[in-house]
């Protein structure tokens, strides 16, 4: 067990994801609260990285496919110390949990989940079948060309049902496309923003015909309510925390108003499909009620959620809770306030090269 009056230092990647801010934040409370000094270092591969203004110390490193994304973390953790590292960036996970070994050879706790865990986690395919198996998947089908992507909208009731699409292997919403008929896109395209995913199966079709496809899973729309559980568990799977709340708006696919339920239902899905992943430490996932209000799975993620900071706001301080569980400390008892809605807002950070500042 660590010693808990010792300063502690926290190595994070993705300064400049979405939810970084609120993430800093959590766990500069927990510091506090405990009486507690905390160095948090941050990385990313985009040398103007917003979080590097919020951490007291940063570095810019290489793409996590990179064959020197590994080196240069592990070169990070001789240089600075830290106690404990996250991982919130889709694509370097798998680099992270593949080394964790040798990062914590160093001295550094790493928390992320093992890496058949996070290889099955960031393939949506295997992530639905393992879901299909829990009888919490939607009807989906896979397609990796522009035929068989037709056959498997078809098969699920297009035209007369919407369906929608996302990479197997894709992050942060990118490919995802709803496919509704003629009519009912046109009418989204005057009523919504031009980030709307809406589309037609027939436009889609048009643009890949001919051309390499990334694999494709192909599932039903599920008109219902969308839920993200955050979930803490602890080094063998047991779950020690697990907060469902409601994407009440979202845009860009970033909850910007969430509001946590006590939902049973939701809670013991998700545990369940951890377990069957076997997940550690911190992860989220996503479902959406079908036409009949039963959770389908729409995601999982095994890393903190970019709107962790409402379960934060509510009680429940999961990555500091992360950090002390890793680093051996007993945690607190966690009274969650199941009435909080949280609302989010843009906030600037500043510098002139020589200093950062916030007004």
């Amino acid at each position: 067990m660590n010693d808990t009056n010792k300063r502690l230092t926290i190595l994070t990647t993705g300064a400049g994801a979405p939810g970084a801010a609120g993430i800093f934040k959590a766990l500069r409370i927990g510091a506090r609260e405990e009486g507690r000094s905390l160095r948090i270092v941050a990385c990313d591969m985009d040398s103007d990285a917003y979080g590097f203004h919020l951490a007291d110390g940063h570095y810019t490193i290489p793409a996590g496919d990179d064959p020197n994304f590994i080196e240069s973390i592990i070169d990070i953790c001789r240089n600075e110390g830290p106690d404990a590292m996250f991982c919130w960036v889709d694509p370097e996970l798998a680099a992270v949990a593949g080394h964790k070994k040798r990062i914590e050879e160093v001295g550094v706790k790493v928390l992320v989940s093992g890496p058949r865990s996070i290889d099955a986690c960031l393939d949506k395919h295997s992530v639905f079948e393992a879901a299909r198996e829990l009888g919490m998947a939607p009807r989906f089908r896979v397609a990796d060309s522009a035929e068989e992507l037709q056959h498997a909208a078809r098969g699920l009731g297009y035209p007369k049902l919407p369906v929608c699409f996302k990479p197997a292997e894709g992050y942060g919403g990118r490919g995802f496309r709803v496919l509704q008929p003629d009519a009912l896109a046109a009418e989204n395209m005057f009523s919504e923003k031009p980030d709307n995913t809406v589309t037609t199966l027939e436009d889609v079709i048009a643009r890949i015909e001919g051309i390499k496809i990334p694999r494709l899973v192909v599932m039903e729309y599920l008109p219902g309510r969308e839920y993200t559980v955050d979930m803490l568990l602890d080094s063998e799977g047991e779950p020690v925390v697990t907060i469902p709340r409601e994407r009440a708006k979202v845009k860009l696919g970033i909850s910007n108003i969430a509001r946590l339920e006590r939902n049973g239902e939701l809670a013991v899905a998700a545990e369940s499909l951890a377990k069957k992943l076997g997940l550690r430490y911190n992860a989220n996932i996503q479902f959406r009620m079908d036409s009949k209000s039963r959770p389908k799975l729409v995601e999982v993620q095994p890393r903190l959620a970019g709107t962790t900071a409402a379960s934060v706001g509510a009680g429940a301080n999961l990555p500091w809770l992360a950090a002390k569980l890793a680093l051996g400390e007993p945690l607190p008892e966690v009274s969650v306030n199941w009435n909080t809605r949280m609302k989010r807002f843009w906030e600037e950070v500043y510098s002139d090269g020589e200093r950062n500042w916030r007004i």
